[in-house]
């Protein structure tokens, strides 16, 4: 097993946790941090300036462990154990890339709602009890050619562990935002976590409206980044699923794969097209303000586009299933049996077994009964990580 595969490994459960399990447990999603965004770009060739430069500075590696930005024995004392301009890494050095003082980071809209907050959310690859989530953001004469200080930064937000509603590895937890920001900024978080002195450290590059429009003539909120993870195999279908906040579905938008479609930038764009034109609750594209107006406009990029949930619907979510098609509907199948549709990450099979990586939103059958993949795994061998039995990797849709 390698290292890397090591470090991408969703660790759920503990009593099947990998050498690194004990030191890596989450990340920034929403607004995402920098080390999610580089991973989610593809951590070995990403596709921005600036986790290229952090690549090459701190290599692969630290995105593969994107869930490990950390400091052990923190308990509070942050200032003392991480020095200015080693802000984003966590004062580790095998993030160093991710302290690179550049203008090209991608960023995060951060749309407030018309009461001016919004929602925060942490992936934690491992729950622990926490003590609070700390928010600061740059202030406004801060030097973004320059590495970030603390100097930099000024507090505007502290969460306790009572206040942050834990669903799905998911912290979520509801902020307001400091009045009067404009423009681009860094956003830096650190969660504390109450049963252990350590904490974990994100820096999230955002960027506010700056033309001085409304908030409450938006009327979106950022729900994440669509991440087309890659290039799919002709026949697969992919729904775009609506959810109110009993879980239930509201909507359903499906996809289906093709020759012309299977490039990750692709049936990203269609996707979004699609849900676009047919749904009320959500939109995916890139927000875009101006003269007075906004609008969410559909990109041809695999990893630009985010999806936003209309403010009349709170609470509601979403999730993407992908069902590739049947073994014996291709030519030159095998028969019956777990078959691969031929992606070297696993992520179009359609009958589960050990050993492959499965991806959020990826569907497969087990048994007989379909279930969707709800954090990023791998199935290691002999582990029993089967559907059926590991409620907090896969949920039954049928």
């Amino acid at each position: 097993m390698s290292h890397k595969a090591i470090g991408i490994t969703c660790l759920a459960l503990a009593a099947t946790a990998t050498p690194l399990s004990a030191h890596a447990h989450g990340t920034m999603e929403l607004p995402a941090s920098r080390v999610l965004t580089c991973y989610n770009e593809g951590a070995e060739q990403p596709k921005s300036g600036a986790c290229q430069a952090a690549r090459m500075v701190g290599g692969a590696q630290q995105f593969y462990d994107w869930n490990g930005v950390r400091q052990g024995n923190a308990a509070g004392n942050h200032r003392a154990l991480i020095a200015d301009g080693e802000l984003c890494s966590g004062g580790s050095a095998s993030f160093r890339g991710l302290d690179l003082a550049r203008l090209d980071w991608p960023q995060t809209s951060i749309v407030p709602t018309a009461s001016g907050d919004y929602t925060f959310v942490w992936r934690a690859s491992a729950p622990h009890a926490t003590q609070y989530f700390k928010y600061y953001i740059t202030r406004d004469d801060w030097d973004p050619g320059m590495p970030l200080r603390w100097s930099d930064l000024e507090e505007f937000a502290t969460v306790s562990g009572a206040q942050a509603v834990q669903e799905n590895g998911k912290y979520r937890m509801k902020v307001q935002l400091p009045q009067g920001k404009k423009g681009s900024h860094i956003l830096y978080s650190i969660w504390q976590r109450g049963d252990s002195p350590e904490a974990f450290y994100a820096c999230a590059d955002v960027k506010f409206p700056g033309d001085g429009l409304a908030v409450r003539e938006i009327g979106w909120e950022d729900q994440g980044v669509l991440a087309a993870k890659g290039d799919l195999v002709v026949g697969t279908q992919l729904t775009f699923r609506a959810m109110d906040a009993m879980g239930r579905d509201a909507g359903k938008h499906v996809l289906t794969i093709t020759a012309a479609n299977a490039r990750a930038r692709t049936w990203a764009y269609q996707l979004a097209q699609k849900v676009n034109v047919e749904s009320q609750i959500f939109r995916i594209g890139e927000l875009q303000a101006r003269n007075g107006a906004s609008s969410i406009v559909p990109l041809s990029s695999a990893t630009a586009n985010r999806v936003y949930l209309s403010k009349s619907y709170p609470g509601y979510r979403f999730e993407i299933d992908k069902e590739a098609p049947s073994a014996s509907g291709r030519s030159g199948s095998g028969g019956g049996g777990a078959t691969s549709t031929g992606q070297p990450d696993g992520s179009t099979l359609d009958t589960w077994r050990e050993g492959p990586a499965y991806e959020i939103g990826q569907a497969v059958t087990y048994q007989g009964k379909r279930y969707v993949c709800l954090q990023r795994h791998t199935a290691w061998r002999g582990a029993g990580w089967a559907p059926a039995v590991t409620p907090a990797l896969w949920r039954l849709i049928r």
